[in-house]
């Protein structure tokens, strides 16, 4: 006789869940993203408060990331550089997502801090050939008379004029004559209120061109990056390291002088609020003169830190960038004043 057996005591055992796999290649799935083609296992098909939740952690992420970032980035030279080199990346924003974010946030800064003196500028019509135009006034006795009434002239001869003496060049679309024409007219205008009698027109005019030329400085600082890093490349040419390298600390360092920016952007506006109360401006004001010192101790500490050379050769190499780079710049506001200037 067998011994009678026990029956199994419990819930019987579930059955082998299937294994899941990529909706766009196939393989199995093991985590949130494909191992084969890396596509995330979550779309955007899915409840809005899900998709929310996902939005609202990656801002979080960032913040975090953000204020790890920025100390360093202003306070400790060449701190991100060398980590970023040594393989330490995760913990910090990517230089070049840094770099970008802080041109706009630099743009609207300058952007606000013009706005926060307002000045009465009259604006430029545009007819439907794009030309610009404004109610021609003649030119008062003792006034400049090379951009009145439509024109502009020099040593008495009319150079453009909006009826007759248009800028055609053969080889453009009429689209892009009518641009050019346009700026032109925009640039005769402009320098019709600079040069009139009128010191109020004249001083208005002026500031309102700083504004837009200082406006465009954060991008011009954007576009030299690569240009910067060549010379990088070129002044450290015998420690054979890669662009990459050079554009990486051309970004660190574009980084910090667009916080420098905001800082001296704050601090400005601050002294401007406190200018009724008189000393109260003098902390504000050395401030900014520590501001503009640290710049300069800044760049040279940073590029002594990450290509290991002495003072003497830094100092030596750091001179002749700054003054490569000081044309560079030049070449740029240059750019920046005649965007300005055609500016309406």
């Amino acid at each position: 006789m067998q011994p009678e057996t026990s029956k199994p005591t419990g819930l019987p055992a579930p059955p082998d869940t299937p294994q899941r796999t990529c909706e766009n290649c196939g393989a199995p799935l093991y985590g949130k993203f494909c191992y084969a083609c890396g596509q995330p296992t979550h779309g955007l098909v899915r409840h809005f408060s899900s998709v929310l939740a996902d939005v609202t952690d990656s801002v979080f992420n960032i913040d975090e990331r953000v204020l790890k970032t920025l100390a360093p980035l202003y306070l400790r030279p060449g701190k991100l550089t060398l980590d970023y080199l040594a393989g330490k990346r995760a913990r910090y924003v990517t230089p070049f997502r840094l770099v970008f974010f802080l041109a706009i946030i630099a743009f609207f800064a300058l952007q606000l801090s013009f706005r926060a003196n307002p000045y009465n500028a009259s604006r430029i019509g545009v007819d439907g050939s794009g030309v610009g135009t404004v109610t021609s006034q003649p030119a008062a006795k003792g006034q400049d008379n090379h951009f009145s009434n439509d024109e502009i002239r020099l040593n008495g001869k009319v150079l453009w004029n909006a009826r007759d003496k248009l800028l055609r060049i053969g080889w453009l679309p009429g689209v892009a004559n009518d641009w050019l024409n346009g700026l032109i007219a925009n640039a005769r205008v402009n320098l019709q209120r600079m040069n009139s009698g009128n010191p109020a027109e004249t001083m208005t005019e002026a500031r309102q061109m700083l504004s837009r030329m200082f406006a465009v400085a954060p991008t011009v600082l954007f576009v030299l990056l690569p240009f910067f890093a060549l010379l990088l490349k070129i002044f450290y040419l015998f420690q054979r390291r890669l662009y990459m390298e050079h554009l990486i600390v051309a970004m660190h360092s574009h980084a910090f002088l667009m916080v420098s920016l905001l800082v001296l952007v704050l601090l400005s506006l601050l002294r401007a609020a406190l200018q009724p109360h008189g000393w109260l401006t003098v902390p504000f004001g050395l401030a900014a003169a520590a501001a503009w010192i640290w710049i300069f101790v800044y760049l040279w500490l940073m590029q002594k830190r990450i290509y290991r050379q002495g003072r003497f050769m830094t100092t030596v190499k750091y001179g002749c960038l700054g003054c490569c780079y000081s044309i560079l710049v030049l070449f740029g506001l240059a750019f920046a004043a005649l965007a300005s200037l055609t500016g309406a």
